[in-house]
């Protein structure tokens, strides 16, 4: 369905966002929502009559960055910055513009240097954490997070993030310990359930279940979470259990692809296959250009011994992948080609 590590990526890029919030103590902050066209409008009239204050540049940037009008915040961070290089706040706000550009250099060195002017901004030390993981140096990463636990050692996100780097090293039972004491700080805190549960299921340890369970509860609308339990119990051949879940996610949103296909897949397991031929049709219509459900409603039909169905849907997967060889087997199976 989909890689842990590449929603991580989307849920940094929108970090960046939540890092140009309010700075406390911000004496230049407009009243009520700075979403707003006025709002912009109020900070414009303010920079027209005080062109030189550098907090201003700041707060309309953050708000240029709400609305995407990147190039625009990054112009004001830099006259920002050109007044007052001091602050590390607004080097802050220059790697969250930075980051929504894709410039993650530019990103890296304006939050080295908001942590060499603010070395206990716990922010930015944890943006820094980010970074690094993002760009795969998980040593430096740690560095960061071990900085970041000196400064609070309830952090659970400092935790979860240790957990994150030792599982992209390969250190499972040191990302267990550090998902562990992320939940232990924050029990509400669904990403490291879910990562315990993945770590678990993995392990076909039945605490994998307890713990997307425990996710279930904080979210029990989350496709995802639903996902990650019906597959563990695929599995683990618990077929009925898993249809439930695939059920519920497909009540929620059924054109979800990945439910329709693994409830076709669970159907033939329990041999109930004139229902996998419709979750199958179902994700066909889903996808159209997917050589998966073709090859499996084919299969199902193999099973019912409708073997002319079977070899169009065959033959048609392979018209999409041509190296799908399962499908040629299945053809020389029936003494087809």
């Amino acid at each position: 369905m989909r890689t842990f590590f590449n929603l991580f990526l989307l849920a940094l890029c929108a970090c960046c966002l939540s890092f140009c919030g309010t700075q406390s103590g911000d004496k230049n902050k407009i009243p009520g929502s700075d979403t707003t066209a006025a709002a912009l409008e109020k900070l414009n009239e303010r920079l027209r009559n005080d062109p030189g204050n550098a907090a201003l540049y700041q707060q309309r940037a953050r708000l240029e960055l709400r609305k995407k009008s990147f190039d625009a915040s990054l112009a004001d961070m830099k006259r920002a910055i050109a007044i007052d290089s001091t602050k590390a706040e607004y080097y802050m706000t220059l790697s969250d513009v930075s980051f929504a550009m894709n410039k993650s250099g530019t990103a890296k060195q304006a939050l080295e240097k908001c942590h060499r002017l603010d070395p206990g901004n716990a922010d930015c030390i944890m943006k820094l954490a980010e970074l690094y993981f993002y760009v795969r140096k998980y040593q430096e990463s740690l560095n960061f997070l071990d900085e970041a636990l000196l400064l609070d050692k309830f952090n659970a996100k400092a935790y979860f993030m240790k957990g994150m780097n030792f599982k992209e090293t390969g250190d499972t039972t040191k990302a267990i310990s550090s998902m562990q004491t992320a939940v232990e700080q924050d029990n509400t805190y669904y990403n490291a359930y879910i990562q315990l549960g993945l770590l678990f299921a993995a392990k076909h340890d039945k605490l994998g279940e307890d713990y997307f369970n425990n996710a279930l509860k904080l979210q029990p609308e989350n496709p995802e979470v639903l996902y990650d339990l019906a597959r563990m119990y695929q599995d683990e051949q618990k077929y009925k259990e898993a249809a439930s879940l695939y059920q519920r996610m497909l009540a929620i949103n059924k054109n979800f692809f990945d439910a329709q296909y693994n409830l076709g897949v669970v159907m033939v397991d329990l041999k109930s296959y004139a229902e996998a031929l419709n979750f199958f049709s179902n994700a066909i219509g889903i996808q159209p250009k997917n050589p998966k459900p073709y090859y499996a409603r084919g299969y199902a039909y193999q099973l019912m011994g409708n073997f002319q169905n079977a070899a169009t849907d065959y033959r048609y997967s392979l018209t999409l992948d041509p190296e799908l060889d399962a499908a040629k087997q299945r053809l020389a199976e029936m003494h087809l080609k």
